[in-house]
């Protein structure tokens, strides 16, 4: 059995050792995962630093709506304070 079994070891092939980072880029998704992360990184960023208060307000003209959900919601009605 020890025979057959050192057999069997010896056609195995033999794992690649790769670096890190492809390690990570290959649990991620690969090349085309990273590239939406990135761009998606990207998008955020700008978002957060160009868009200004004037221009989310036509984005979202129902933001300044107000919402009267009534009595009774106990701490909920706190998650609908906005700021």
């Amino acid at each position: 059995m020890a025979r057959v079994m050192a057999d069997a070891e010896a056609h195995l092939p033999e794992p690649d050792a790769q670096p890190l980072w492809r390690q990570i880029f290959g649990t991620l998704g690969g090349w085309p995962a990273m590239a939406g992360l990135a761009m998606t990184a990207c998008v955020g960023i700008w978002a957060g630093g160009a868009l200004t208060d004037d221009l989310m307000l036509t984005v979202f003209p129902t933001q300044g709506a107000t919402l009267d959900v009534g009595a009774g919601l106990g701490a909920f009605d706190l998650l609908l304070v906005d700021g």
